[in-house]
């Protein structure tokens, strides 16, 4: 029994102790498995704002256009035609004024009420009151002597006595001279063109129309003895 005691005592004396784990030894340095990423979950797109458009107004129906209003034709002008029977040229201007017919001035007996209170000149008439105007006539002075500043303007031939038409309201004019003018003998009859501002204003006595138009600043250039 002691010789298995020494025995056994022997043979753990012999046998090799088993290493020590120091406290202070390294870590195990094996990378840790690494896990596979979790597949990514694809976002649904954020919709994009659309703007809200604007209400688009209801169509408003254009105007029917106008119908032209009616005018007299416009003077300033190098010919107008009045009523589709007389043409007038020039433009009223005292460099150029208009060249008035007389068929123009003496159709002015068509329209007119001689018996009213006031006799009213036609539209195409007065269309030229306070223009300048040049006509062609029979010029006779209201008296005879050297020179004279007034002077009448005749459609018909007429020596203010025996010998002619006598004038009447629509186809004379009297005519107020911007400077004198000298006169011949007592009896000729002469002819010219004169120009001046033409005035268009009735004249009455009682219920007679002793005249109608008026040359105002008138001159005449020309004064031919027939």
């Amino acid at each position: 029994m002691l010789v298995l005691v020494v025995a056994s005592a022997v043979a753990a004396w012999l046998w090799p102790a088993p290493a020590k784990v120091s406290e202070t030894s390294e870590p195990d340095l094996q990378p840790a498995p690494v896990s596979a990423p979790a597949p990514a979950v694809a976002s649904a797109p954020t919709p994009t704002p659309v703007p809200a458009s604007a209400p688009v107004p209801a169509s408003v129906p254009a105007p029917a256009p106008s119908a032209p209003a009616e005018e007299l034709p416009h003077l300033a002008t190098k010919q107008i035609d009045l009523a589709d029977r007389f043409t007038v040229g020039g433009s009223g201007t005292e460099m150029d004024p208009f060249r008035i017919p007389w068929s123009l001035l003496k159709s002015a007996d068509e329209n007119m009420d001689l018996n009213g209170p006031r006799a009213t000149p036609p539209d195409r008439l007065q269309l030229f009151h306070d223009a300048w105007i040049q006509i062609s006539g029979y010029l006779a002075p209201p008296l005879w002597g050297e020179e004279t500043s007034e002077l009448l303007v005749m459609f018909n031939r007429w020596d203010g006595c025996c010998i002619g038409l006598p004038p009447t309201p629509f186809d004379c004019i009297e005519a107020q001279l911007a400077q004198p003018i000298k006169l011949g003998a007592q009896h000729s009859i002469r002819y010219g063109t004169i120009q001046g501002k033409l005035v268009v204003q009735p004249f009455k006595a009682g219920s007679f129309l002793i005249g109608l138009y008026r040359l105002e600043s008138a001159r005449t250039d020309e004064m031919q003895t027939r």
